[in-house]
């Protein structure tokens, strides 16, 4: 292998790719580019999964709200929904206050704040933690006899797939097939046309097939 790309790359991530390729230079600098295609394909994905999962889950956990609150993550409300003083709870509040510094502060308009929040955020929404704050209210927006937790399961495994993709981990095509899965089925709990918009906007299944 070339010198630029063991600098570029380092020998520790190129080896797997080395190793893919039978130790073939070339096939492996293709497997590399390919790999890096079908990860960006999958966060474009992610992103059109997240902002249906984070309005959906928004609008739950507006039915929260009392007399005078105008959203969920104003300091009264957002107490309610996570109400304990340590833990996840304060992690949950903090990330909410985190997100409404970076939007601009108190005076930041609601859609700004959502679109400061990670989405590790709302794949804890479903923890078993807050299973008698938050999901009463996310479970009047799911369909009738939703798991609370098989939904967290399979949230919290595509939070760790967004991140390995995010960090340009090497793909698993039998595992990238698992995470479309799971997308479209929560993508359906937002409405079906949302599902059949996300499998039909893809590349993911077009690249995988495409292997070098």
């Amino acid at each position: 292998m070339e010198s630029w790309v063991i600098e570029w790359l380092s020998e520790e991530r190129l080896r797997r790719y080395l190793i893919a390729a039978g130790h073939n230079d070339d096939r492996a600098l293709r497997l590399y580019e390919w790999n890096a295609n079908v990860n960006a394909s999958l966060l474009h994905d992610f992103a059109h999964f997240e902002v249906g999962v984070r309005n959906l889950y928004d609008r739950g956990l507006q039915l929260s709200l009392r007399q005078g609150e105008n959203h969920w993550f104003e300091d009264i409300p957002l107490r309610r929904l996570f109400p304990h003083q340590h833990g996840g709870d304060k992690r949950s509040r903090d990330d909410v206050g985190n997100a409404r510094s970076r939007a601009g502060g108190y005076s930041a308009p609601p859609g700004a704040i959502l679109a400061e929040m990670m989405f590790g955020f709302w794949a804890n929404l479903t923890a078993h933690r807050v299973q008698s704050t938050v999901w009463p209210y996310l479970k009047q927006v799911l369909p009738n006899q939703t798991d609370r937790a098989q939904l967290h399961d399979s949230m919290a495994e595509l939070n760790r797939t967004r991140n390995r993709v995010a960090h340009h981990e090497p793909v698993d095509s039998a595992n990238v097939q698992v995470t479309l899965r799971r997308m479209k089925r929560i993508a359906k709990y937002v409405s079906p046309e949302f599902a059949a918009h996300l499998e039909s906007m893809s590349t993911v299944r077009t690249l995988l097939a495409q292997r070098p």
